[in-house]
Formats: structure tokens, C-alpha cells, sequence
């Protein structure tokens, strides 16, 4: 077992009124009725990613006692000017704000990325060469989000752009769905998603809507150059404004008996065969 550090008891927090508590909760939303400017990162994983990601770190709390293995992560925070606090166990859970607690044993308070802040630029400011970006609609579950995060962190796509009803990209489920993720991937929240597809489209990207009910296989669509990949809703896909707009609508045949796959795995495949296909050009073309 890890051996503990117990640092002097006049530096841990012991109560929610202290004032980086008030200051912590009041940016996450949880008092003074205002929304929140901050997001909430737990885990020593995604505490450390975070730290070493552009996102602002604005403060980082520690359970008391800290714990050995979680010094060198205090330390780094340190280093990087974020203010740390040890605080006690009624505080840490209150600061979590689940109802209930778990093993975690440090917090970190993210600033919510704003639009136009450097590290998170809207999509219209990323089209260049073959980029693309994935849409969705309505994603109403939040971990789906995540996934969907990580899987466009995974492709190196250029952003991930949702509809203003989908699940908040930066909730603690999506946060930790996304395995860090979220720190990395541009995210742009379209309140009025097919006028923003009518922006991108007046760029030449082209919109390619997924459908179950689509004639052509996804395997045979041109998938390559600027485009922006749409998957609707868990349970009705996407909408018909969305399917609409879209240049193109994509199907994944399938022969088993389900009616369909969840979003994130449909996205999985389609995004494969992108690279596929962006794959055998490049080799197409050095042949």
C-alpha cells in the first residue's frame, strides 16, 4: 500500500465556505444560480492529461491525505503556476457533487473552452486540404459524446461539432467517456445545426449524411477531400432538415438481425472507411 504524506493540518480545507470552495463551485455552476464557466476533471489519468493539454487549469483539489503516488502530479501542478489545495473528505465529495463517493482522489476545475480561444477554434476556421470534420445530431447520451470525441481524436479528424440538444461535451460523463479527449479536440456547439451545415457547405465541404434507409454503402461513397460526416440521433437518426442539407446520405449494410448500430460504433466504421479509402490513394498514386 502507498504511503501517505499528511501535510500540516492548518493547509487542508475542511469546510465548503472556504473561499477557492465557493469560487470552485460557483464556476462550475453549482451555486449562485449562474451557469457554469468551468467543467469538472476527476482521476489522476485525467488530471495529468489535462495539466499537460492547452485546456486552463484553473484549480486542482487533493484528498486528504495525499497520497504518495499523487505528489509528483501535485508537483507538476505547481510548476505550471495552477493553484492546489488538500481538502478534506466532506469538502472533496461536495466538490465532486455526485451524491455519492468513489475512489477518486483528485479534481481538477477546467475552464469551459470559449469560442475563439486558440486551442479550440470553430470548424469554418479549419477547412483546409482534406479535413473533416464529424456532426451530431441530438446525441442525447452524453458517454456517446465522449466516445464520439475520442473516436475524432483517434482519426485526427479537425473538430467535432454537436447540435445544441446533444449531451454537454464537457460533463463528467462525457469528460471521462472521452479518455482525455477532450482536452485535445476542437468542440463547437451549433445552436442552429443546418445553418451552420449551409456555412460549410458555402466553403465546398461536402455533407455527408449517415442513414440507415441510404441506398449507397458508406464502402461506396467518395468519402475523401473537405467534408463534414453526420450521425444523427441514438434512436431516430438524423432529422429530415439534416438529411436534407446533406450532398450525400451513407448506409452500413448489415446482415444480422439488429436495425441498427449505436452512433459511436457507426462512426467507428465510417471514419475507417475514410482512411481506407484516403489510404489507397496515397498508395494509388505512389505506385
Amino acid at each position: 500500500m502507498a504511503r501517505r504524506r499528511s501535510p500540516a493540518r492548518a493547509d487542508v480545507i475542511s469546510t465548503v465556505k472556504h473561499p477557492d470552495v465557493v469560487a470552485a463551485r460557483r464556476r462550475l455552476g453549482r451555486v449562485g444560480g449562474k451557469p457554469a464557466t468551468s467543467f469538472l476533471v476527476d482521476g489522476q489519468r485525467l488530471v495529468s492529461q489535462a495539466l499537460e493539454s492547452q485546456v486552463p487549469v484553473e484549480r486542482v483539489f487533493l484528498l486528504d491525505p495525499v497520497e504518495e503516488e499523487q505528489l509528483a502530479l501535485l508537483g507538476r501542478a505547481r510548476e505550471l503556476g495552477v493553484a492546489c489545495h488538500a481538502v478534506t473528505r466532506g469538502v472533496f465529495f461536495r466538490i465532486l457533487g455526485l451524491g455519492y463517493e468513489t475512489s477518486v482522489k483528485v479534481l481538477a476545475v477546467v475552464g469551459r473552452p470559449q469560442s475563439g480561444h486558440p486551442a479550440f477554434p470553430d470548424a469554418t476556421e479549419l477547412i483546409e486540404g482534406d479535413m473533416c470534420v464529424l456532426v451530431g445530431e441530438s446525441i442525447q447520451d452524453p458517454r456517446n459524446v465522449g466516445v464520439l470525441i475520442r473516436t475524432v481524436d483517434a482519426w485526427g479528424l479537425v473538430c467535432a461539432v454537436f447540435s445544441g440538444d446533444s449531451g454537454d461535451p464537457y460533463s463528467r460523463a462525457s469528460v471521462r467517456s472521452s479518455t482525455g479527449s477532450a482536452f485535445r479536440v476542437p468542440v463547437t456547439i451549433a445552436a442552429h445545426l443546418v445553418e451552420y451545415l449551409e456555412r460549410l457547405k458555402q466553403r465546398s465541404v461536402r455533407l455527408i449524411g449517415t442513414s440507415a434507409r441510404a441506398a449507397t454503402p458508406c464502402w461506396e461513397a467518395d468519402l475523401s477531400g473537405p467534408c463534414a460526416i453526420l450521425f444523427g440521433n441514438e434512436s431516430v437518426g438524423l432529422s429530415a432538415p439534416a438529411r436534407e442539407v446533406c450532398d450525400l446520405l451513407v448506409s452500413i449494410p448489415m446482415t444480422g438481425g439488429a436495425h441498427s448500430f449505436n452512433v459511436t460504433v457507426a462512426a467507428g466504421i465510417v471514419l475507417y472507411e475514410r482512411a481506407r479509402q484516403r489510404s489507397v490513394r496515397v498508395v494509388t498514386s505512389r505506385a
